[in-house]
């Protein structure tokens, strides 16, 4: 089979980490509404990390991602 958006899919965030992620470490996210209200982050290695948006630190970091694509 050839790798497509579709099986990007199959990543959903089922479980939110509580941990804080070092900033420095994240390349993008995106928003999820399901299952649940979540924020995926995607790390330089490419791990994928669920955590809830509710968190001071995790709209902080997304802050900080949009700032960095947009000075690209």
């Amino acid at each position: 089979g050839t790798a497509s958006s579709a099986s990007m899919r199959k990543f959903s965030c089922v479980t939110l980490s509580t941990k804080q992620v070092n900033i420095r470490t994240l390349v993008s996210y995106e928003r999820w509404q399901v299952p649940t209200d979540a924020v995926m982050f995607i790390t330089a290695k490419g791990i994928r990390i669920c955590v809830s948006p509710d968190q001071k630190w995790v709209r902080a970091a997304m802050k900080k991602i949009d700032e960095r694509r947009a000075a690209k």
